[in-house]
């Protein structure tokens, strides 16, 4: 399929300023042929409940940018064709780009200090005020069903109007799922200077140019929430609900038989192994809530096994991705895995053994997973007059932080400059048990708690010399499975972790990596 010829545009009333007139004559004097449509406020709103009714709740709540960025999604969505703002001028005529099946384009470069304060994995940041797309491309939907999952946020800041459903919320998805739409076209952006922005995120390839005349902009509107304007209330949880399941229906529709669907588990952002590996599956397929009404298709469970097995149906094949990190998993494990699974992948030779061991029936297949798959070079090499050993996780009293930490103390004579480095995923006052304070404020534990990003982690491993996981068998922590990607000794232990510490050999044998 390939993109229709139709050019959409959208202002809030038909009254257009001749700025924008002047734009339009240049841009239909390109298009001979093609079809142009105009929107005004009602149309949009129209085309919204002709072509995805249920999000018209969404809609009808939103500030007036965040309708025009929804409104743009959806009609190239039910249509097709190209979307542009009225304040870019066309350079070139499209027709080239309609052998494609999507196409967006670069809008910038960001630094790592903005990619980090925004929560993005990826510095390259992808443009909405052009793009095109032949109808009913997933991307699209994928779009669409970040923006209802987004549509509850409170609206603060200008930034939280471009996380919501602006090019920050685009750059996101196209970030989770380029390795999967690989037919989607991404224009490179020409070192130019914007004659506004003076920066090179305003050029659509070589078809467009953005002249940045929106009157939305924060700065436009002096800092007031005037642009808030039109918004009737706070969307309901249950809109974004009924929003979220037909975004969901229509992507489970774009599968074939046979493709994996993902089962829903977990909300919010990564906070641990397993759901970081929840997070980056959507890639390869559809995330359903339930699977029981599905017939043979693969359904991937990134998770506890036993714990979601009343959304599985034996006439699918269940794989379970999970990790247990302990010398015997537990019986009700076993049991989940050998009746409502088909096979189960664990990321490490070790732990395929131990779940072997314990009585696992199905085939067990090994995928590494973790930050690092190759030999790293690390900027801070560790120091040789320290051994830091190193835990990772939330420290939940099942984690037995406090049990290293006194094994460590015990150590403290037998190894000159031990560090424990601990860094906690979550913050919160109920962590901080007397246990956990003690731990917290003592003077050779390294402390640190917050999100990381995966070149943070990595250097934060780059400087253990040994890494520890002394759970009773919760594993809800980080897996070891990143520290052997490192080179770094791991200690698989059961409680008490004295004894395996000191006779690990790992106290007099300080690895060199980097090599």
């Amino acid at each position: 399929m390939a993109i229709p010829k139709i050019i959409h545009q959208t202002f809030k009333s038909r009254d257009i300023p001749p700025k924008y007139s002047s734009y339009r004559d240049g841009l239909t004097a390109l298009h001979p042929g093609w079809e142009y449509k105009f929107y005004d406020d009602e149309a949009c709103r129209q085309a919204v409940e002709r072509h995805f009714p249920a999000f018209l709740a969404i809609y009808d709540r939103a500030s007036v940018i965040q309708r025009t960025d929804i409104f743009r999604v959806i009609v190239v969505y039910g249509e097709g064709g190209f979307y542009m703002d009225m304040d870019v001028e066309c350079l070139n005529p499209l027709d080239a780009l309609c052998r494609f099946r999507c196409v967006f384009a670069e809008e910038s470069t960001l630094t790592g200090e903005e990619a980090l304060r925004l929560g993005h994995r990826d510095r390259l940041r992808v443009a909405n005020f052009m793009f095109g797309s032949e109808p009913g491309h997933p991307f699209l939907l994928y779009i669409l069903r970040k923006m209802a999952g987004e549509s509850r946020r409170d609206i603060l800041t200008e930034n939280d109007v471009l996380e919501s459903t602006g090019p920050g919320l685009v750059t996101t998805v196209y970030h989770d799922f380029r390795d999967k739409l690989r037919d989607v076209v991404l224009l490179p952006n020409p070192n130019r200077t914007c004659p506004v922005s003076g920066a090179v995120g305003c050029h659509f390839g070589n078809y467009g140019r953005h002249h940045h005349e929106s009157s939305w902009r924060w700065e436009h509107r002096k800092g007031s929430p005037e642009y808030a304007s039109g918004v009737k209330g706070k969307v309901s949880k249950a809109d974004a609900a009924q929003a979220c399941r037909a975004i969901d229906s229509e992507i489970a529709g774009t599968h074939a038989p046979g493709e994996i669907y993902i089962l829903r588990l977990y909300k919010g952002k990564p906070f641990d192994g397993l759901t970081a590996v929840y997070d980056r599956s959507s890639v390869i397929g559809a995330i359903v809530k339930d699977t029981r009404d599905l017939r043979d298709k693969k359904v991937l469970v990134s998770g506890m096994p036993h714990l979601h097995t009343r959304g599985l149906s034996i006439e699918n094949t269940n794989v379970a991705y999970t990790t247990f990190e302990t010398t015997r998993i537990a019986n009700y494990w076993v049991q989940a895995l050998n009746e409502f699974y088909d096979y189960c992948i664990v990321p490490h030779d070790y732990i395929k053994e131990t779940f072997l061991a314990s009585g696992v029936r199905i085939p067990v297949t090994v995928i590494q997973q973790g930050f690092t798959r190759h030999n790293r070079k690390f900027s801070i090499k560790p120091r040789s007059d320290v051994f830091r050993i190193g835990f990772l996780g939330v420290p939940y009293k099942r984690k037995n932080l406090f049990k290293l930490f006194q094994a460590c103390v015990n150590l403290l004579e037998k190894i000159p400059g031990l560090r424990l480095a601990v860094h906690s995923a979550l913050n919160f006052p109920g962590l901080y048990t007397p246990e956990i304070s003690l731990v917290a404020n003592s003077p050779f534990v390294e402390w640190t708690w917050g999100s990381m990003t995966e070149e943070w982690t990595a250097e934060w491993y780059g400087r253990l010399s040994c890494y520890v996981f002394p759970s009773s068998g919760e594993g809800w922590s980080f897996t070891p499975r990143e520290s052997m990607y490192l080179g770094i000794p791991t200690v698989l232990t059961d409680i008490p972790v004295h004894r395996e510490i000191i006779e690990s050999g790992y106290c007099r044998a300080i690895p060199v990596r980097g090599k």
